[in-house]
């Protein structure tokens, strides 16, 4: 987490968020810099990161999504699971003492993915989703705030899950949305509210993220390998064009024009964070996970079952350990991604920059190989295939990705 656009960095463990293992969080913001996080049995908020507070009416519902609306004062929440028909909630959190309202239910045999709520027309959501059992995806539209669901068959040559890109601001016929197959992922764009879908993107790699501008204007689509890169639109979606060989992981418009991108590391020590200032053409490494300060630091005194207190700091040397490379003999550490530059930026990382980690593989207290030690390190090829995200999609998660507003499932946080 950084409250400084990037320039410090501090670590909030999973457990002290109230999950473990495979789970994949959806996670937003509001307005008042609360963090939203959806479990598998719940949600679950913070505002520093060390107390957290349990919505009661989601109490035993697997959260799927999380979204907000442009002023960041109304979130949206998707829940659903097999044994339990999939639904959309809204609450005001402008209001202190305000409840959870259930607005309607997805229909039957229904697996949701994503949810978007038109920013021009509250009223209007969009729900991404399939039968269970299929990878068939489909897009469902309300225009009563959720109550009910209509959506239309799936024509497209390729099975594979939906993941909501966008709303257009200013139309909320307009809509984009990625589509993750066997062979490659694409873009398509619906200009009629989801009754007719058409390609404007085509890649053969894995598509990790996806960015909007607050006016809707300029979209942005990247993959996990710099083969394909970062394209850009300037035409509201209708056509994009190649603008970098940069590959990543999520991406992220920014209201002063820059976008935000996760990098994409292949060794230890490879920038984590990365900012570009010209639209996608150029990008300059912020932070690599070094340069993460350490957990939170919360109030030794805290106790109880709403304090985080304890649980992230033993956890930390051996999470650290997994993705820093250990020190030479002087003490230092190895930047694979580049060197650090006067004014904090990582240098030699534009296009990635890594260099194959030669140090010895390093093994953690359970006997697991440490990810990226060079006997562990995994094939890269599954970036390069369309099949690997419907995998990931699989597991009990939201998305292969991660967004806030704009990142890797919508691509957006």
């Amino acid at each position: 987490m950084s409250r400084d656009a990037g320039k410090t960095w501090h670590w909030i463990c999973e457990r002290a968020l109230g999950y473990d293992g495979q789970w994949d969080p959806p996670i937003a913001v509001t307005r008042d810099g609360r963090l939203w996080i959806g479990l598998e049995r719940g949600l679950v908020s913070t505002l520093d990161g060390c107390t957290l507070d349990t919505s009661n009416e989601l109490a035993g519902e697997q959260v799927v999504d999380l979204t907000v609306d442009p002023r960041g004062e109304t979130l949206w929440v998707l829940t659903g699971a097999p044994d339990k028909r999939g639904a959309v909630w809204r609450r005001s959190v402008v209001d202190a003492g305000g409840a959870w309202e259930r607005m309607g239910l997805l229909p039957e045999d229904t697996h949701p993915m994503t949810l978007e709520v038109a920013p021009g027309k509250p009223s209007r959501l969009y729900v991404s989703g399939q039968p269970y059992g299929t990878v068939r995806g489909g897009l469902f539209r309300s225009d009563d705030g959720g109550k009910t669901f209509t959506t239309n068959k799936n024509e497209l040559a390729h099975s594979g899950p939906f993941f909501i890109a966008a709303v257009d601001p200013k139309d909320p016929n307009r809509v984009l949305v990625r589509h993750l197959h066997s062979t490659g992922s694409t873009v398509l764009l619906t200009t009629d509210g989801g009754k007719t879908l058409k390609e404007v993107l085509a890649m053969d790699t894995a598509m990790f993220g996806f960015a909007k501008s607050a006016d809707g204007l300029t979209y942005f689509a990247g993959s996990g390998l710099a083969k394909d890169g970062i394209f850009r639109s300037t035409d509201r979606g209708e056509h994009f064009e190649r603008v970098s060989n940069h590959g990543v992981l999520c991406l992220h418009s920014a209201p002063n024009g820059s976008l935000f991108i996760c990098e994409n590391p292949f060794s230890l020590g490879g920038p984590g964070i990365a900012v570009s200032p010209d639209q996608g053409k150029s990008v300059t490494a912020l932070a690599a996970f070094s340069d993460v300060k350490g957990p939170i630091t919360c109030d030794p005194s805290r106790s109880g079952p709403d304090a985080a207190v304890g649980l992230c700091a033993e956890a930390w040397p051996e999470t650290l350990a997994s993705f820093v490379p250990p020190p030479d003999a002087g003490g230092r550490r190895k930047r694979d991604g580049g060197t650090r530059s006067r004014d904090g930026g990582l240098e030699g990382a534009a296009d990635g920059g890594m260099q194959p980690d030669t140090s010895p593989a390093r093994r953690s207290a359970c006997g697991c190989s440490v990810v990226g030690a060079p006997e562990s390190r995994p094939d890269l090829g599954w970036l390069s295939a369309g099949l690997l995200p419907l995998v990931v999609w699989g597991r009990p998660r939201r998305r292969p990705g991660s967004r806030s507003a704009q990142s890797g499932r919508r691509g957006t946080t």
